[in-house]
């Protein structure tokens, strides 16, 4: 993935196609559920390292 396409998509919210995943030290708990649920649709982006307001 390009730093542009990552710049991008910090600029979007939140939806069903992209999460972002606050990991500072370790995986989410929730990492996995989050792929799964991706994976049984169309799937998506995950940012790790990113908080919920795109920060």
């Amino acid at each position: 993935m390009s730093i542009e396409r990552v710049r991008r998509l910090l600029r979007h919210r939140e939806d069903i196609c992209l999460k972002f995943k606050e990991a500072k030290v370790e995986l989410p708990e929730t990492l996995f559920e989050t792929i799964c649920a991706m994976l049984n649709r169309d799937g998506g982006d995950i940012l790790l390292g990113v908080d919920d307001a795109g920060a």
